[in-house]
């Protein structure tokens, strides 16, 4: 019987090519798997490595996809990384830059999200009041002209001037934030609230013959579209003052930090007039509840900004 040698050098061929077999499938499946990442699918449209991290780490799975299918555009990126920024509104965002280049993309996110773009009077649309006291009514959503509160009640004589009316639902805040203002020394009384469709379309068509159109709907909203009707959006002022600058004053100030607290936003702020599309109105509040309000208050959005990005962003 013949005893064979161990072939050493045959072994170890056979080893190296062995290897260089497995080495040669891992890159083949390596660079096939590559090519399913977003990685390699975002580089092949034209986004650099800098570019394909925020689109990655800004937009879910679903969003990148659809990004796939546009062309490159460095101005994705930009708006991409704004905070209120919503995938739906991309191409309005792209439309509005392109028309407004100088422009900024935190500004034009705010725009179109708030279809501030849109002329109010041709895109008016009806108002969810599925959404209760986060229900939108302004220049565009309206609500109907058989809309009324059913816990519509006239608010007691120490907080409100005689025959002011709100919803019943918020009576409770409205008295808490009274008296918690009266303790540190400012005392506020409820000036103006509910109005039926017919007192606000009254309220308009009044100003309107005396002013015109143009004038009435920069200061007026058309009937449907005052939130009064809602019966949570009332005007609170100090009793028995008037001042020739309201926002240096104690009160106002007392409310800034407070109302909030209570389920209470400033409505119409003079920083925000392009979103709103009505002017400043310094005593102007409405109820969202708490979460709400603490939110608009600690990231100083309107309502506007609020609705579109947190409650109607799908």
């Amino acid at each position: 019987m013949v005893v064979r040698k161990f072939n050493y050098y045959r072994f170890f061929v056979f080893i190296v090519i062995l290897l260089g077999i497995i080495f040669f499938t891992c890159r083949v499946i390596s660079k096939h798997n590559y090519k399913k990442t977003y990685d390699y699918k975002l580089s092949e449209i034209g986004y650099n490595e800098r570019e394909t991290e925020i689109l990655k780490n800004n937009l879910s799975n679903n969003e990148l996809d659809k990004l796939l299918t546009k062309k490159y555009n460095k101005e994705i990126v930009g708006f991409v990384k704004e905070k209120y920024f919503i995938y739906k509104n991309l191409d309005d965002y792209l439309d509005y830059k392109n028309s407004h280049k100088s422009d900024s993309y935190n500004d034009i996110v705010s725009i179109v999200n708030t279809e501030a773009n849109k002329e109010w009077i041709d895109n008016q649309k009806e108002t969810d009041i599925s959404k209760g006291s986060l229900m939108l009514v302004n220049r565009i959503y309206g609500l109907k002209e058989d809309y009324e509160p059913d816990d519509i009640i006239t608010v007691p004589a120490q907080y409100a001037y005689s025959g002011v009316k709100i919803s019943n639902s918020i009576l409770e805040s409205i008295i808490n934030m009274i008296d918690a203002a009266k303790k540190e020394g400012y005392t506020f009384v409820l000036s103006d609230g509910y109005r039926s469709y017919k007192t606000q379309s009254d309220i308009y068509d009044t100003y309107k013959r005396s002013y015109g159109e143009r004038a009435a709907d920069n200061e007026v909203a058309r009937p449907g579209h005052s939130e009064y009707q809602t019966g949570i959006s009332f005007t609170i002022v100090p009793y028995n003052k008037a001042y020739d600058e309201s926002k240096d004053s104690e009160e106002y100030t007392w409310l800034q930090n407070n109302a909030h607290k209570y389920g209470f936003i400033f409505r119409f702020t003079a920083d925000k007039t392009k979103l709103t599309g009505f002017g400043a109105f310094t005593w102007r509040l409405r109820y969202v509840g708490t979460e709400a309000a603490s939110v608009m208050y600690q990231e100083k959005i309107c309502f506007e900004e609020y609705y579109a990005y947190y409650i109607d962003k799908e």
